[in-house]
């Protein structure tokens, strides 16, 4: 079933943390809201959870409410039979990986054929074997995969993951994000991640929500919200923007071209090359363009700081945010 959230708002004393908000969470598709610290996402996510009780809206599960300012429902957070994943992991040091996995189902009262459903979700994660340890003897991305086994034990209609791989070091990271997202389509479920970091949002995500200062500022596909962002900030927080007319107009690094097209109209641009930075597959050029500002382009071959050249961009590379 949908999660759908409409006119959901919360502030904290005179600071509003969420705006009138109106989002539906489809099911069986991996949504990840997106923004930097403050934007409102972890405060939502909490909300829908049960953890924090909004100030005004409702949230309702298919045809189910779960929260309701005006009709003074709330449904308490063991009872919305979400499961969560957090960023510490939330493990208990003194149970062993079957008994923090179990966990979650004693608390909720679930306990028939409890050590089926508990092997059955250390089995999705790939931990048989693994039981009997304890959290100190397991490694960080092992630790990971006990903390959303114990959520998929709960055979959650949503999993909520507040910043869950942030953690992690970086290889660690980028090996867990590709388990994680491979583990939740495998299964089957309906996630809502939070993040900070544009690669997780990027590649894990069906869809994605933008959010800022509290409201959100553009949902969509990946693709799309890379291609055709809504708002200046949209276009500065995902990938690289490089401004021919500042919060208005603008292309991506990789459509500027280092010679003319021998088809169709492109514009060329002269500009300074500022910096090289080797990024493994290719180069980052830092280009100042002058009056227009700073643009960032890749090149297959090193060049040098200081060499003046002329750059190409065709129209249809151009896009125009329109407020």
């Amino acid at each position: 079933m949908d999660v759908v959230i409409r006119g959901l708002e919360k502030s904290f004393g005179a600071m509003q943390a969420l705006r009138r908000t109106d989002l539906v969470i489809r099911k069986g598709r991996f949504t990840t809201l997106l923004g930097p610290s403050g934007c409102g996402k972890t405060t939502l996510l909490r909300m829908i959870a049960g953890l924090e009780r909004p100030d005004r809206g409702e949230i309702l599960l298919g045809d189910e409410c779960l929260f309701s300012a005006e009709k003074r429902i709330d449904l308490p957070a063991h009872k919305r039979h979400f499961g969560m994943v957090f960023q510490d992991f939330a493990l208990w040091p003194h149970m062993t990986v079957f008994e923090n996995v179990a966990f979650g189902l004693r608390a909720t009262g679930q306990t028939k054929e409890l050590k089926r459903r508990v092997e059955e979700a250390v089995a999705q994660v790939r931990l048989q074997g693994m039981e009997k340890r304890y959290p100190h003897q397991l490694s960080g991305g092992q630790q990971q995969r006990v903390a959303f086994a114990r959520a998929v034990a709960l055979r959650p209609q949503l999993v909520l993951f507040d910043e869950p791989l942030s953690a992690l070091d970086a290889v660690l990271r980028d090996e867990m994000r590709l388990e994680l997202m491979s583990l939740v389509r495998d299964i089957g479920l309906t996630a809502l991640y939070v993040t900070h970091d544009q690669t997780e949002a990027m590649s894990m995500s069906d869809e994605i929500v933008v959010m800022q200062e509290g409201r959100i500022l553009q949902q969509g596909a990946p693709e799309d919200i890379y291609r055709t962002p809504a708002h200046p900030f949209v276009a500065r927080f995902i990938g690289k923007s490089n401004w021919l007319v500042p919060d208005s107009s603008l292309l991506r690094p990789e459509h500027v071209r280092w010679s003319e097209p021998e088809e169709g109209a492109a514009t060329a641009y002269p500009g300074t090359i500022r910096s090289v930075s080797y990024v493994g597959d290719r180069y980052e050029i830092g280009l100042d363009m002058g009056a227009i500002g700073q643009w960032t382009a890749y090149h297959s071959t090193r060049l040098q700081a200081g060499e003046r050249v002329t750059v190409y961009v065709s129209p249809e590379h151009i896009h125009h945010i329109s407020e």
